[in-house]
């Protein structure tokens, strides 16, 4: 080969090299993507025009004005996860694009066409429907975690934070809300037009903006208006609550204030209470949504419901400092921002419920849940890896709204109520308007402790599981013991992972012995009587505590006599994590959780004890079992509705009662109470409970239950209510064909846009009375996942799949699961660890009934 061949064969390839072009993006927004366009983008503005039709069913068409500066000029890429037909125009710099394509969910922004420094484009298109809501009287945009995109081209990470601005020409009956403050209302040929002023700098997941027929309401504070927009349609409801609302939202903003050292952050607050809305509550700053029948609570509300309203007004609240004036760079620590959330919402609240024990409530609060999650083989760590952003809502669950809460108090134990103050105060001030991580986090504290937290960060946030606990006698010393601790599922957690904590142990329920755990076991240098020990006595150590059999004999006997509230609940969840770990006869358990409803004062417990009867009732004893059991049952439950003088403490009861009721005069007597033909004293029944108790009368099949279900949609006040029990009837059919004619209708998108009741149906298909028929949905189930965490909002694929198995105990629907994966081996890994979760209570329960029964 000669040189000059040489030479030419180099300038051919560096001229086609010249001209070689990357490839678009992948679908979805991949983490390799946003790292890159957040080096290069900067001081970015957003202005969406939109124009709502009259009929829910005709598209929205809007304009989007995205202003922003580009550090190096390259080809960028906007998010639009949409069909080409919806892209109408594009026009960059001034300069229109004659060829409009969306290429793998991306608009191509070309280099040729853009600038070093400030930028102009402009798009007009058509919505994308999925994550607009809508409705025949209202519609409300909900963008998290990774939506925007569906609706609207645009930068979609968290850590590209832009200003918001919106227009919306909508009905004339209609009111608008969005992120800014309104800035003109105009008239326009009976339409009303409606601007906002532009938002503080946010991420994509946190534009809102809604309208329909809300009616407004506000009070003042530090010369804001605090709005409230709703839609409740029984005023004497509304008149009923608003007040402590309002109360808890001004409380909690200026605990939060004083708590930061930083002033509210945003322009506007306003509260927005929608009908059946898919989550409790989504913390849009100056757009702030509810679900209306979490914060507009029934008449004589239960404790729990009543705690439950004020955790997420104060969890909503403490979110405009923690991820929206701070927000997370990625995804994977979307955890970050709730387990401040869930942390400071236990701080606000509890000096509103002065009689409560907190540790007791705090332990209730997030154990049971966090273990229903860290027990399976499918447990997650709180610290996930994300590749891409389409994947973001299956990093949800229990794990990162419960656990993390327990592991930021251990935090808090290491480094003191001050350190840790000051330190959140650093990391907010160092952040604010911008993105900060877990790291960040720890860095701004570790300054004021001497402890070492990586090594203690490294084992709570990142590693899956949890520890399980157990004695045995010490190998050096006579009369001495080792404490040590294993991972439950040695495959999941790395193999050396030990979780350093400090591990309280008592006896008598009066000599505390206090351990660092600093390794995977410890000796115990005292002379303890391991039947009536009890260790993790407090509401920080964490794990499964396994019982001997004699330990397990004798806590079944005691712990409805303990008179400490706090090691009451710490043992009434151990019982349980050891009943679900296999060595404890159902028949034994069922006696205990018996005399604990019928002995139990505190609510907290007694909520507890219920939901624990109900679930060792329907799915961990036979069914032959479970008739022999119920008359005696529900006589003991509901003679001792009476005997409690707390409201709430009765509903509890009632509730418990209505739900394990087989026996025919127990659904007799609920079907004359459901009519108004018994009273229970002092109870009233909202909506809500009339179609629970409807529903329960027809899964039962009662002789009068389609009467009954008439009876009930002519009682209920609300017209949303109205709507979700019509939707309900085709699951309350004692027709199979017709109950598969539902389910089956469940395949088209449309008929899952109510996510409420889809799993509310769900539920009533898969109870545990019918399962024998519905156990043929299930492979159904799986075989949708995928699409429904595509189409569904984040909560959706556990709602999904926790109703689906949640009423069965059968190793035959086990089986279905199982195979299912074992025939996917590539399954999605972030789907395959929900089925785990939520397939495992199923296999512990028909392993405990081959075992006892």
């Amino acid at each position: 080969m000669t040189k000059y061949t040489l030479i030419g064969l180099l300038s051919v390839f560096l001229f086609g090299c010249s001209i070689y072009q990357k490839p678009a993006p992948e679908n979805g927004v991949s983490h390799q993507l946003a790292k890159h366009r957040a080096t290069l983008i900067s001081d970015l503005n957003y202005q969406l025009s939109i124009i709502v039709p009259d009929d829910k069913d005709e598209p929205i068409d809007g304009t989007s004005t995205i202003e922003f500066d580009l550090k190096t000029k390259e080809t960028v890429y906007l998010d639009f996860k949409a069909s080409n037909n919806q892209l109408h125009a594009l026009t960059i710099n001034d300069q229109s694009v004659k060829e409009l394509d969306i290429i793998n969910e991306h608009i191509k922004l070309p280099a040729s066409m853009l600038n070093k420094g400030t930028n102009t484009v402009q798009v007009q298109f058509t919505l994308g429907d999925g994550a607009l809501n809508r409705n025949n009287d209202y519609f409300y945009a909900l963008f998290v975690p990774d939506r925007a995109r569906t609706a609207i081209p645009c930068f979609d990470q968290p850590d590209i934070k832009g200003r918001f601005a919106v227009k919306m020409e909508i009905p004339e009956s209609w009111t608008g809300i969005a992120n800014g403050e309104p800035t003109i209302k105009q008239a326009k040929e009976g339409r009303t037009i409606l601007e906002f002023a532009p938002s503080q700098p946010i991420s994509t997941y946190l534009w809102a903006f809604s309208a329909g027929t809300y009616q407004y309401d506000s009070v003042q504070w530090n010369g804001k208006n605090i709005g409230m927009y709703h839609m409740v349609d029984d005023s004497a409801k509304y008149n009923r609550n608003i007040e402590e609302v309002f109360r808890q939202t001004l409380t909690s903003l200026d605990w939060l204030e004083d708590f930061t050292n930083y002033d509210y952050p945003f322009e506007t607050y306003n509260l927005v209470a929608i009908p059946s809305f898919q989550f409790g509550g989504m913390e849009h700053p100056g757009a702030t949504y509810y679900r209306a029948e979490k914060i507009f609570l029934d008449e004589n509300p239960t404790r729990n419901e009543e705690l439950a309203r004020a955790n997420l007004i104060a969890h909503e609240t403490a979110h405009m400092w923690f991820g929206d004036l701070v927000t997370m760079p990625w995804f994977d620590e979307v955890w970050l921002k709730e387990v401040f959330a869930n942390f400071m919402a236990d701080k606000i609240t509890q000096p509103w419920f002065p009689d409560m024990n907190h540790d007791l409530r705090f332990l209730m609060a997030h154990f049971p849940a966090s273990y229903s999650v860290d027990r399976t083989a499918g447990a997650n760590p709180i610290g996930q890896k994300l590749k891409n952003l389409k994947n973001a809502g299956t990093l949800y669950g229990g794990i990162i709204y419960h656990k993390s809460p327990i592991v930021m108090k251990q935090l808090e134990n290491i480094a003191g109520v001050e350190n840790l103050k000051t330190g959140i105060r650093e990391y907010v001030a160092n952040n604010a308007y911008g993105n900060a991580s877990w790291n960040d986090l720890i860095d701004c504290i570790d300054k004021h402790t001497e402890s070492d937290l990586k090594v203690w960060s490294n084992a709570w946030v990142f590693e899956p599981g949890r520890p399980v606990l157990f004695f045995e006698p010490s190998t050096q010393h006579n009369d001495s013991w080792r404490l040590k601790q294993i991972a439950e599922h040695q495959g999941l957690a790395s193999p050396k992972t030990y979780w350093p904590q400090e591990i309280n142990i008592l006896q008598n329920e009066s000599s505390h012995l206090q351990y660092q755990m600093y390794d995977a076991k410890i000796s115990i240098e005292e002379n303890l009587e391991l039947e009536n020990t009890l260790f993790l006595a407090d509401d920080v150590g964490y794990g499964l505590v396994r019982l001997t059999n004699p330990q397990s004999e004798y806590w079944l006997n005691q712990t409805c006599s303990l008179s400490d509230e706090l090691l009451r609940g710490r043992m009434v969840i151990n019982l349980y994590e050891n009943f679900l770990d296999g060595d404890i006869h159902p028949d034994e358990f069922i006696t205990y959780l018996t005399k604990g409803v019928t002995t139990e004062t505190n609510p907290i417990i007694l909520n507890q004890l219920s939901k624990q009867l109900q679930t060792a009732y329907w799915k961990f004893i036979p069914e032959i079992r479970r008739v022999e059991l119920a008359p005696a049952l529900e006589e003991s439950i509901y003679a001792c509705i009476d005997k409690h003088e707390s409201i709430a403490n009765k509903k509890t009861l009632f509730r418990l009662w209505s739900n394990i009721a087989l026996s025919n005069e127990s659904i007799d007597q609920l079907a004359k109470i459901t009519v108004g033909e018994v009273n229970i004293n002092s109870i009233s029944f909202s909506d809500n409970d009339l179609i629970s108790l409807v529903t329960q009368l027809s899964i039962k099949e009662h002789a009068r239950s389609e009467e009954l279900q008439t009876y009930v949609a002519n009682q209920l006040k609300s017209q949303h209510n109205k709507e979700k029990l019509a939707f309900l009837l085709p699951t309350l059919s004692d027709n199979a064909a017709q109950r598969d004619e539902f389910f089956l209708s469940l395949s088209k998108v449309e008929n899952r846009s109510k996510e409420g009741w889809v799993q509310n149906a769900l539920a009533n298909l898969h109870h545990p009375l019918r399962t024998k028929q519905s156990v043929r949905y299930l492979h159904k189930t799986l075989e949708q996942l995928e699409e429904i965490q595509l189409t569904g909002d984040i909560f959706f694929p556990i709602g999904w799949l926790g109703n689906s198995f949640s009423g069965h105990s059968s190793q035959k629907a086990f089986d279905i699961s199982n195979q299912f994966l074992t025939n996917n081996p590539n399954y999605p890994k972030h789907l395959k660890l929900k089925v785990l979760q939520n397939t495992d209570m199923t296999k512990r329960a028909y392993t405990i009934k081959n075992k006892y029964y």
